[in-house]
């Protein structure tokens, strides 16, 4: 049995996921008290700006070419550079 854990807020009466939770059907659950939560509570944030910065790498050469032009550039040079 693998466990996932995700933060989660007891207000006394109910308990808040501060993350989405990773499963859609009913799950059993085991709800740990770990330690007295502060009115601070940092509320879950906003990952739609991250995720959006994900993306693939578009070029028009194979992978073959890009991967030697990474590689050349990233190689040692024997010149000092030019000031």
């Amino acid at each position: 049995m693998s466990l996932v854990s995700v933060p989660a807020i007891y207000d006394g009466k109910q308990i808040r996921l501060l993350e989405l939770a990773p499963v859609q059907e009913p799950y059993r659950v085991l709800v740990t008290f770990i330690k007295p939560a502060h009115e601070d509570v940092t509320p879950p944030r906003d990952l739609a700006r991250f995720w959006a910065s994900f993306g693939a790498w578009q070029d028009e050469r194979s992978v073959e070419d890009t991967l030697r032009d990474i590689h050349e550039a990233r190689r040692s040079r024997t010149e000092p550079p030019a000031l």
